[in-house]
C-alpha cells in the first residue's frame, strides 16, 4: 500500500553567517533562516549531506522524479547533477558511506522497487548495486559501522510491513534482520550511538502511530521506548547532539509545525519551539551543526535552517 495521500490526508551567506547562527539556542527561540529556494519543487525526497553539501534525490512533484540537486550552504547555491537511473519517490531515505550517497527502495510508478543506487559526488555518477530481496518503500535508512540498515513498510501488497535488512558494501550483499514490533510507514529516523531509532509513521493498520522503537545491531533486537508526545507521519528528522529531532509532519487532520526531541540518556521526549509554519513530507540533513529542512508539501521549495543547542544532561 502507498501511504501517499490516503483519504485521511487529503486537503492537507556566507559561512561566517552560518557559524554566527550557531550561537542561537533552539529551546529559547527557534530562529529559522530561509536560504535559496529549491529549484525543483518536491516532497518525500531522499536527503543527506556529504562534506558540507546537501544532496536531494528523487521525490514527488505531481508524480515521481529522478532529479538530483545539491545545495552548498556556504555559497547559498543549488547545482543540478546527474539524474538518478530511475524515478523514485517516497523511498526509504538515504545514507552516506565513505562519502558516497546510497538510496534504497522507493515507489517507481504503481509499485515500489527493490533497487539500491549509489551516487559518487566526485565523478557525478550513479551505480546500480544489488537490490533487496523484496520490494521496499515508505521506510527508513540509517548507517551504522559503514553498513546500510533499511526498514520496509510498503512492499507492494496490502497493509504495511515491518521488515529490516542490512547492506554490507564491502561484500555487496543484503541480510534480513529482525523486524520491528510495529510497522512504521514514513517514520522519523536517526542513528545515535550505533543504534537505529524509528518513531511514528503509519502502523500495520494504516493509523498514525506514536510508537517509538530502537534497533541494536549488536543483539539484532528491537526495544520499545516512550511514545512520541505527538503522533505524526511524513515528518522530517535528524540525529544531532546525541538526540533525535522530529520536525512537523501530519497528525491525520492537518500538517503541524511541532518540533519534538528525544534524549536517549534521559529516555524522555520534549517539545521545542515550533517551525515557522506547518510542514510535512519534508526531509532534513545536518551541515556545520545546523539542521536544514528541504522540500515538502505546499510550495515544495522549502530550504531553511536552524541551530539547535544541546540539551542539559
Amino acid at each position: 500500500m502507498n501511504p501517499a495521500r490516503p483519504a485521511i490526508f487529503q486537503g492537507y551567506r556566507s559561512l561566517v553567517g552560518l557559524l554566527t547562527v550557531l550561537l542561537l539556542t533552539m529551546p529559547a527561540s527557534a530562529a529559522w533562516k530561509p536560504m535559496a529556494a529549491m529549484p525543483a519543487a518536491r516532497s518525500n525526497a531522499a536527503v543527506e549531506s556529504i562534506n558540507g553539501v546537501i544532496y536531494v534525490a528523487g521525490g514527488s512533484n505531481a508524480g515521481g522524479t529522478s532529479t538530483l540537486q545539491a545545495f552548498n550552504p556556504t555559497t547559498n547555491t543549488w547545482t543540478n547533477l546527474a539524474n538518478m537511473p530511475i524515478t523514485l519517490y517516497q523511498g526509504d531515505g538515504a545514507g552516506v558511506i565513505n562519502s558516497q550517497l546510497y538510496v534504497a527502495g522507493g515507489w517507481n510508478g504503481y509499485l515500489p522497487t527493490s533497487a539500491l543506487f549509489m551516487y559518487d559526488p566526485p565523478s557525478n555518477t550513479w551505480t546500480s548495486l544489488p537490490g533487496m530481496s523484496h520490494l521496499s518503500a515508505c521506510g527508513a535508512t540509517g548507517v551504522i559501522n559503514s553498513k546500510l540498515y533499511v526498514t520496509t513498510a510498503c512492499n507492494g501488497f496490502n497493509g504495511y510491513a515491518n521488515d529490516l535488512d542490512v547492506y554490507d558494501p564491502h561484500v555487496g550483499t543484503w541480510t534480513s534482520l529482525t523486524g520491528s514490533s510495529s510497522a512504521h510507514a514514513a517514520p522519523a529516523v536517526g542513528v545515535i550511538n550505533d543504534k537505529l531509532y524509528v518513531a511514528g509513521g503509519l502502523n500495520g493498520s494504516g493509523a498514525i502511530t506514536n510508537v517509538f522503537e530502537v534497533y541494536d545491531p549488536a543483539t539484532n533486537a528491537w526495544t520499545t521506548l516512550p511514545k512520541m508526545p505527538t503522533a505524526v507521519v511524513f515528518a522530517a528528522s535528524v540525529a544531532l547532539n546525541g538526540e533525535l529531532y522530529v520536525f512537523g509532519g501530519t497528525n491525520g487532520t492537518s500538517d503541524v509545525a511541532t518540533v519534538q526531541a528525544y534524549d536517549p540518556h534521559k529516555n524522555k521526549w520534549r517539545t521545542l519551539a515550533s517551525l515557522p509554519a506547518a510542514l510535512s513530507s519534508s526531509s532534513a540533513a545536518v551541515v556545520y551543526g545546523l539542521v536544514f529542512v528541504e522540500g515538502g508539501d505546499g510550495t515544495g521549495t522549502t530550504n531553511e535552517y536552524v541551530s539547535i543547542a544541546p540539551s542539559i544532561p
